[in-house]
């Protein structure tokens, strides 16, 4: 193992503050003013790396990354991995220019700044907070994925507050797990699905380093074979790796907010949300809908409205 400080650049409108607070679904974990993020990498993801990422200067992230000598390109892995996770490429002009002639979206924007929620580093890991996701809160989420890491990945060799840091499981370590294994990290019903996830993904040889470069519309088409991951689940996935490619996911968290923040109407059908975000945003939607539905009930009261549901961003 070496390290070495990776600079990456930061969109100036960007407060990194932003990351340091909210989305932090395990492995992700903040120290200080810090951002610890174990990362998978190399042939078949066995071996991994572990960035520590601050803020340097205005327009800079530096990372402090603790990379595995085995895999010659592992640190422009990290990089390529940070910068998407971070979505440090993202278009931040185009929704500058929307939120100019959109007071909603400009409320949300002013409210937080132009960060964005993090996007998963490969698609084992989204599928499985997904799964974790179905009928919970955020709170349960941040529990789940931290107690299926600690209990089938390995530690990461860094620490936090004296706790080792564990490394995300790959498919083949989770599956080997039992029911009963699955349950002990409070995942509930979810087990099941787990399994099935973790199983077929091994099953099909699935490892980040081969699926990374794929098409997601191919990804959210190979995912529909596991039993019990339906169109939403794959999609939601698949724009939780990718940043894009599925249409924007619409859960009832959406519907609400668009219902009543644009339709003037609490409870739209899904079919006719998905239909307006589509019109309005295009493909810039998923883009925009993580805006909206972050920190909701704080800032439309700056424009005198109300929804019906509550963020998770800050659990």
């Amino acid at each position: 193992m070496s390290s070495h400080d990776l600079v990456l650049d930061l969109d100036s409108h960007v407060d990194f503050t932003y990351a340091l607070e909210t989305y932090l679904i395990y492995p992700w974990v903040r120290d200080g003013d810090e951002l610890v993020r174990p990362l998978r990498i190399g042939p078949k993801d066995a071996h991994h790396a572990v960035a520590r990422i601050r803020q340097s200067a205005p327009s800079q992230l530096t990372a402090r990354v603790t990379v595995d000598d085995a895999v010659p390109d592992g640190l422009e892995q990290v990089r390529a991995a940070l910068v998407r996770c971070l979505q440090l490429d993202y278009p931040y002009e185009q929704v500058i220019a929307l939120a100019a002639g959109d007071p909603v979206l400009q409320a949300a924007v002013s409210h937080r700044g132009l960060g964005r929620g993090k996007l998963y580093p490969d698609v084992f890991e989204a599928l499985c907070g997904v799964v974790c996701a179905k009928r919970t809160n955020f709170n349960r989420i941040y529990a789940m994925m931290r107690n299926l890491a600690a209990a089938f990945g390995e530690p990461s060799g860094e620490t936090v507050a004296g706790e080792p840091v564990h490394v995300f499981p790959t498919p083949p370590m989770m599956a080997r797990a039992t029911d009963e294994e699955l349950r002990a990290c409070k995942v509930g019903f979810r087990a099941k699905d787990l399994a099935n996830v973790a199983g077929y993904l091994t099953e099909v040889g699935y490892t980040w380093a081969d699926w990374r470069s794929r098409p997601p519309g191919e990804v959210i088409s190979d995912l529909l074979g596991i039993k019990g991951v339906g169109p939403y689940t794959a999609n939601l996935t698949a724009n939780l790796v990718y940043g894009s490619g599925g249409i924007p996911h619409v859960d009832t968290y959406v519907i609400d907010v668009i219902g009543r923040l644009y339709l003037d109407n609490p409870n739209p059908s899904p079919e006719a949300v998905a239909a307006f975000i589509d019109q309005r945003w295009g493909h810039l939607g998923e883009y925009v809908l993580d805006f909206l539905t972050t920190d909701t009930e704080q800032w439309v009261s700056t424009i005198g409205k109300t929804v019906g549901v509550r963020s998770g961003a800050r659990s």
